[in-house]
């Protein structure tokens, strides 16, 4: 997995060399990893050079297929994005990020590079906010000891005890609104996704530029429409019925 992840952006394509030293194992090992993911098809080199090939994506739509969100949310996000007339999305807390599972851009959006299985640290996003504040004392504890709380831009907040008094305060409202933090022309609101069990599983938002949720009653109409869309999915989750 190392291997895998070490082809990213501005290193598509690597010798060996190259990729022993980004994932600190010997030559050796990369070429014995190199070769198997070649042999598997999910890689590919012309002697010298290695890259992914699509096939890569079948490890990431098999987390997909088999994500009860990823089945029972997306036709209620679509029509949440379109009714409102600004993204929305669904992520999933792991670590100290949230993973975009679901994602419905409008031509609005601000920020292109957020897809489907792009990771943003959860202290800077509404849905990462809202799902921190789903979680057990202890675990907050460590995430807040342990995560390290960039500043993205001027408002991010990176104290540790400045964004515990956040995550408190959205746990007590039952949503969250992250206003420029991960960056200056984007805003978002989020509220939380849970099972049947009553876990929260996940988190759904809606974004916009700051001025658009400046706007009077913007808020609260976009948090009508997300708690209804949530609802929604967690009606659905509960009788096992499909989008």
């Amino acid at each position: 997995m190392a291997v895998i992840t070490a082809f990213r952006e501005g290193s598509r394509v690597m010798t060996l060399t190259e990729v022993a030293a980004r994932t600190g194992v010997t030559r050796a090992t990369a070429r014995r990893l190199l070769h198997t993911l070649v042999a598997l098809g999910y890689a590919a080199s012309d002697g010298k050079y290695f890259s992914l090939t699509p096939k890569i994506l079948d490890l990431g739509f098999a987390y997909l297929a088999s994500s009860e969100i990823w089945r029972f949310a997306e036709r209620d996000i679509q029509a949440l994005a379109e009714e409102v007339d600004e993204s929305s999305s669904i992520s999933v807390l792991d670590g100290h990020d949230i993973v975009y599972v679901l994602r419905v851009p409008t031509k609005r959006i601000l920020k292109n590079s957020l897809n489907i299985g792009s990771r943003v640290p959860a202290h800077a996003i509404s849905m990462g906010r809202i799902q921190l504040a789903a979680l057990p004392e202890r675990d907050l504890g460590g995430y807040l000891a342990s995560a390290k709380l960039e500043a993205f831009t001027p408002w991010t907040i990176t104290d540790p005890d400045g964004l515990r008094a956040a995550i408190e305060r959205d746990r007590a409202q039952g949503w969250s609104m992250v206003y420029r933090e991960l960056e200056e022309g984007i805003a978002g609101v989020a509220v939380p996704i849970r099972a049947a069990t009553g876990r929260v599983i996940a988190a759904a938002n809606i974004s916009l530029s700051p001025a658009r949720l400046r706007e009077p009653g913007k808020k609260a109409h976009l948090l009508e429409k997300l708690t209804a869309a949530a609802a929604a999915i967690e009606a659905r989750l509960r009788e096992g019925r499909p989008a």
